[in-house]
């Protein structure tokens, strides 16, 4: 009998170190979405009007991908990232995700172990009943508002998204969700505060976590920011100047530097993965009407609303220490379903079915390219959000576009070559490049009639 207890307890204990050697493997998750952000922003990319160390510092640390497609509005990127799919299969209005037909990425981690938050700009819905939408879309933690219910009161001129903000907030797992008017607050740090308690709260703990970002800087209107110590009194509606973006834009990359210096201090940063990207392009309407960035020596209007290269292809920067090689360049497609398989894969979660995106892992580890071909998006080129609202109502003007390495196609057959880079230039004349047309066409129209599908 003895020599079967001890027989037991060494499998115990093989058990044991095999338990923690996978939560050890499985990463912690911070992914970042910063707001109307270009390319064209950033020091590391070419940007020249602004300072992003800590951005910089980012992509020498980890990789930097030169292809990456949103698309060119915030809350269906917002929709394609979290649930894996394109929009044409699942977004059908503004601001409103299809709880429970599919599973968001925090779902699906929150399924394998993870604890979850999210806390910025929330922007898909789900406040009209309890459990509220965060919580629907498998948050354990948030801290956001509810963004129509906040533009009202721009229009009102009593708060916007950085002054006065009325937030919603769910503070712990088990928590009653609770209204928070921060008043004289700064919203953005607000949120950053949250997401640096976050993650303290699990220093030195086993279970990993997923913290999704998604800030509300640098989006209209241009207002101040507590580093000029103002204490929006004179800056809770619409009102804004670009003169302020510059600030906004320090504020972004102070922010990445803080979560960077909290994984450091808690000995988190080694096992944890670090996503920064973009929702879409800089804006270009309103207070950012003339906003204008130098890049490379090139003057650039932001790219908005519009399916080109400053409007989809947004910045993308991983880093995760003795993971990811720094200074990696990666050129190949890659878009924003991309994310969930990808985090479902590093969570050994079980994979959604019906997911579009491909698994980045390889090009993460250094093992290989991501078995994706094209990267999509979709869009108008008109610089408004209403044909982006309701896209059902729109179809027929809708263009949709593939994008390669090199090769850039549209379905009114319009084609591009960016061998060249970003951004993109003039269009090759119509009657030339005939097979890759062909080719790209083929592809867009088999993407197009997959299903599921709604417009």
């Amino acid at each position: 009998m003895r020599w079967l207890r001890r027989a037991i307890h060494l499998i115990i204990g093989a058990l044991l170190i095999s338990i923690a050697s996978a939560e050890e493997t499985r990463p912690n998750v911070i992914l970042i979405l910063v707001d109307d952000f270009g390319r064209e922003t950033i020091g590391a990319l070419g940007g020249e009007s602004y300072q992003t160390p800590n951005i910089d510092q980012l992509a020498a640390d980890g990789i930097t991908f030169e292809v990456c497609y949103a698309t060119p509005m915030c809350s269906p990127t917002r929709n394609m990232l979290l649930s894996g799919q394109y929009n044409f299969r699942n977004y059908t209005a503004w601001g409103e995700y299809r709880f429970g037909d599919h599973p968001t990425i925090a779902n699906t981690l929150a399924k394998a172990g993870y604890n979850t938050a999210v806390t910025g700009k929330w922007h898909l819905g789900g406040w009209d009943k309890n459990p509220f939408g965060p919580t629907r879309a498998g948050f354990h933690r948030y801290a956001t508002f509810n963004y129509p219910e906040q533009l009202d009161e721009d229009d009102e001129g009593i708060a916007n998204f950085f002054w006065n903000t009325n937030l919603r907030e769910k503070k712990s797992r088990n928590a009653t969700p609770k209204f928070n008017r921060i008043g004289k607050a700064y919203s953005p740090a607000h949120f950053r505060d949250f997401s640096l308690e976050f993650i303290e709260d699990h220093a030195g703990k086993e279970t990993p976590f997923f913290l999704y970002y998604p800030m509300i800087l640098a989006h209209r209107p241009f207002t101040p920011t507590d580093l000029s110590e103002d204490d929006g009194i004179e800056h809770r509606g619409r009102n804004g100047d670009k003169a302020n973006f510059p600030e906004m834009v320090t504020y972004i990359d102070n922010t990445l530097g803080a979560i960077r210096q909290k994984l450091e201090e808690t000995g988190q940063s080694v096992n944890t993965l670090v996503i920064f990207t973009a929702d879409n392009g800089t804006d270009n309407v309103s207070d950012a009407k003339e906003l204008r960035s130098k890049w490379k020596g090139q003057t650039l209007k932001g790219g908005k609303y519009v399916p080109t290269e400053r409007g989809a292809n947004v910045p993308f920067f991983a880093t995760w220490p003795g993971k990811i090689k720094p200074g990696t360049i990666y050129k190949k497609a890659t878009d924003f379903t991309d994310f969930h398989v990808t985090l479902a894969k590093l969570a050994e979660a079980k994979m959604p079915k019906d997911l579009d995106g491909h698994d980045l892992t390889p090009v993460f580890l250094g093992e290989g390219d991501s078995t994706r071909e094209y990267a999509y998006t979709w869009g108008v080129h008109e610089y408004s959000s209403k044909k982006y609202k309701t896209p059902v109502e729109y179809r027929a003007e809708l263009l949709h576009i593939l994008r390669d390495e090199r090769w850039k196609y549209q379905s009114d057959n319009t084609l591009w070559d960016l061998q060249a880079g970003w951004p993109q230039g003039d269009p090759i004349p119509r009657g030339e490049q005939k097979e890759v047309r062909e080719c790209m066409r083929t592809a867009l129209r088999a993407l197009r009639q997959s299903q599921p599908k709604l417009w």
